[in-house]
């Protein structure tokens, strides 16, 4: 972990005379030196982290890197806002929504062959309904499996 441990003589503390323990003493301090440097290291790190940073983005790095200001989660999202390393979010907008019916309207797009962008629910119930209305169950599941609604009849 740290060479501290590697540097660590056991029979340091056993030397005679003052040369002995000012040695050990020189190696504590340097192993503690050391130590506190894997500490701010790891703060550091955790901050980052804290900060909600994609730590798996390449550019990252350079910001991780060339960062000099205040360890707080807030104030490192801001400077990485400012930097442009982050894109800003908006307000109210959960990016896991918007992802999740991104993907649903290409899984529709793609199982119908046609796009349905723009197309609201009530349009589709009225397709559903103008289906119903002139070929029966089989012309609304038709309609239904365009939209990429299972039916039991698929299973």
């Amino acid at each position: 972990m740290s060479d501290y441990e590697e540097n660590f003589d056991s029979n340091d503390s056993d030397a005679s005379g003052d040369g002995g323990d000012i040695r050990s003493l020189r190696r504590a301090a340097s192993g503690k030196k050391q130590l506190e440097k894997e500490l701010a290291d790891i703060k550091r790190e955790l901050a980052f982290a804290k900060a909600g940073l994609p730590m798996n983005d390449p550019r990252m790095n350079y910001f991780v890197k060339g960062y000099d200001g205040d360890m707080t989660a807030e104030a490192i999202r801001e400077a990485a806002l400012e930097a442009g390393f982050l894109a800003a979010q908006v307000q109210g907008e959960d990016p896991a929504i918007s992802h999740a019916a991104a993907a649903q309207q290409r899984v529709m797009s793609a199982s119908s062959g046609v796009a349905y962008e723009g197309l609201s629910e009530e349009a589709a119930l009225a397709q559903l309904e103008s289906a119903m209305e002139e070929g029966g169950i089989e012309a609304m599941l038709d309609v239904a499996r365009q939209f990429g609604i299972p039916t039991n009849i698929d299973q």
